[in-house]
């Protein structure tokens, strides 16, 4: 895995744009940036953006989406004279942070206005000693809201879930066989949830009536759900790998989540039947497809809420009521009539408009 180390410790120097206005945009990962997409094209309008990242297996991807930022760079080694160098030679107008970068020398030794985007509050020391050094906090919630002025932040707004903004661009379904079975994705799933939902639905997919594409967290762990498959009895196959006659597909490639949930039946989101707190349960919505989740919810009670009002979430509390929810939600015929799209456009707009008063002042 490349760390760019030369990069972060700025041992070769980024050359910026000249005669710009920089603004410095920092997501740490592919999610952040896909949480924050609904806003670049509005950015770009206005700014250079210059996006730095943290975790190494991003990188590819980001490179794809270079029309929506104007340079890409690897987030400098946090120390306070690696990331004053890296401001001074940026100059930027600002510096847009998502959601929850617990970094301390950037967020304390920067001197531009930093804002917090999509941000929610989960305690602990380092997000009391820094919530006071951003210029403006816009929050999932009001619940966050108070949190981060408990924490002595100077200015918080709360705008609601980015994500729900974060509809995706009109994708061309995978070209899958699964003959009349119907298909569920299972996405974002993490160790022990595979075994759970493969064990429950098991007669199912034995008998045609179902197939299930995988796409766990880490896809390092794709031998490991290949192996567990195989030890149920259970015919398996790697995305990659183009065959066909499979009733497990395990997706072991970046970015194609999205694109499988425009296909399922129904989805499953992962991180929720294991204490991880949840990953975005609207990704499948926003094709309203129906969306089962565990009982672990408490990263996105905001996101159960909303689908649950839109009559497309169902909560699973154990592994025997997997099957009878299922069922259920597979019976449905649901369309939704744009209400979570209209839900977007508003929270876009609320954010746009707190970012640019914010920017105005410095």
């Amino acid at each position: 895995m490349n760390f760019d180390l030369k990069k972060r410790l700025l041992i070769e120097k980024p050359v910026f744009p000249e005669g710009s206005e920089n603004l410095w945009i920092h997501c740490s990962s592919v999610g952040e940036f896909n949480t924050l997409r609904p806003l670049l094209s509005y950015l770009k309008e206005r700014f250079t953006l210059i996006l730095t990242y943290f975790s190494p297996r991003a990188k590819a991807y980001l490179e794809e989406q270079k029309d929506l930022y104007d340079l890409l760079h690897p987030l400098p080694i946090d120390l306070p004279w690696t990331i004053r160098r890296f401001e001074e030679w940026l100059s930027p107008v600002g510096i847009l942070i998502m959601e929850r970068e617990l970094w301390p020398s950037f967020i304390y030794f920067t001197k531009s206005r930093k804002i917090l985007l999509n941000a929610y509050a989960r305690g602990g020391i380092l997000e009391r000693l820094l919530s006071p050094h951003y210029h403006l906090i816009i929050t999932r919630s009001d619940k966050d809201r108070k949190t981060f002025l408990n924490n002595g932040a100077k200015r918080v707004k709360t705008c609601g879930n980015l994500k729900t903004a974060s509809f995706p661009p009109q994708v061309a379904g995978p070209d899958i066989k699964k003959n009349k079975a119907k298909l569920m994705v299972a996405g974002s799933t993490h160790q022990g949830e595979e075994r759970l939902i493969l064990k429950c639905l098991k007669e199912m997919i034995r008998e045609g009536d179902l197939r299930i594409v995988i796409a766990p967290r880490h896809i390092s762990r794709t031998e490991e759900i290949q192996n567990l498959a195989d030890s149920l009895g259970l015919k398996a196959h790697r995305w990659t790998e183009k065959k066909e006659g499979w009733e497990i597909l395990i997706l072991d490639t970046l970015g194609d989540l999205t694109s499988f949930y425009s296909v399922c039946d129904v989805a499953f989101v992962g991180g929720t039947f294991v204490p991880v707190g949840g990953h975005n349960l609207l990704e499948p919505a926003f094709f309203d497809k129906p969306v089962l989740f565990g009982p672990h919810t408490e990263k996105v009670e905001d996101l159960e809420r909303i689908l649950i009002d839109l009559g497309l979430g169902f909560k699973v509390s154990s592994a025997e009521e997997l099957r009878k929810k299922l069922l259920s939600a597979l019976s449905l015929n649901i369309n939704t009539g744009g209400r979570l799209r209209e839900l977007g456009i508003a929270v876009t707009q609320c954010y746009l408009k707190e970012i640019f008063s914010e920017l105005k002042k410095g």
